[in-house]
């Protein structure tokens, strides 16, 4: 049985407010001081230097010292498990990210890192998972990123009306983002057979090398197009090209594959 009392309801719904408030802002009762919050966020823009000069280690010693004045920073966990990610350590970089999403399970960017890991392993039942909830945020900045993401899973999939679906989105959203294009191309490659696929695809990988005139995957295709096109001068052209500029990922050796067979 409960007690009646006149000043007990109005307590419990500023209780409860008090809670809600806490709880949304995923900072339960501890809140961090200002002084802490404005260290921390000088330690993080620090670390992102660094990050993008490629310097991981003093990345990584900044966005540390960013996390010990408000570990109840989302943001701090994301940017470690980028640098996690960067150096080959998924198995970090995942729980840093999966712990920047309970903090703030509206993050977008680290449920957007979470599926690349998984992209990578060909694991795309949860990497599918993490980029529709990365899209749910009505203020995510970059949708057409995880868009794209959703492309290449449908495509790997052979899910082609889905991956034309996204992709119609992506390119509404963002006319200038260059992957858009590239995936468009593989669309159109993928569906070859057909006439005219082929010079469609073409038309989408030279507008990708438009925006990114250094991306080498779709100078690769480009190659390969041109090889089923029979035109071997261009060809060999492309794949020496990419073959010279990385000779050890999967391009420069599919390359010189290619180059192999249209030498006499």
């Amino acid at each position: 049985m409960f007690v009646k009392n006149k000043f007990l309801k109005p307590f419990s719904y500023i209780f409860i407010i008090i809670f809600l408030f806490t709880a949304l802002s995923g900072c339960g009762f501890s809140q961090v001081p200002k002084k802490n919050k404005l260290k921390s966020n000088l330690y993080y823009r620090l670390g992102v230097g660094f990050y993008r000069n490629g310097n991981f280690i003093k990345a990584m010693q900044e966005f540390i010292r960013a996390k010990s004045f408000n570990p109840l920073s989302a943001k701090d966990y994301n940017a470690m498990g980028m640098v996690y990610m960067e150096t080959a350590r998924e198995g970090r970089a995942v729980e840093n990210f999966k712990k920047a999403v309970r903090i703030n399970p509206k993050f977008s960017d680290a449920y957007y890192n979470l599926a690349i890991i998984y992209i990578k392993k060909k694991d795309y039942f949860p990497a599918e998972n993490y980029l529709k909830k990365a899209l749910k945020n009505p203020f995510y900045n970059r949708p057409y990123e995880s868009y794209d993401q959703l492309a290449k899973i449908y495509l790997a999939e052979n899910k082609l009306k889905k991956a034309k679906k996204v992709l119609t989105v992506s390119k509404l959203l963002d006319k200038k983002y260059f992957l858009t294009y590239y995936y468009i191309g593989k669309y159109y490659l993928i569906k070859g057979a057909i006439k005219g696929n082929l010079n469609k695809s073409l038309q989408y990988f030279k507008k990708t090398l438009n925006l990114d005139m250094f991306f080498l995957p779709a100078m690769y295709y480009e190659g390969v197009i041109y090889f089923k096109q029979k035109k071997y001068n261009k060809s060999k052209k492309i794949f020496s090209y990419v073959y010279k500029q990385n000779k050890t990922n999967k391009y420069g050796i599919k390359s010189l594959g290619y180059i192999k067979k249209i030498a006499p």
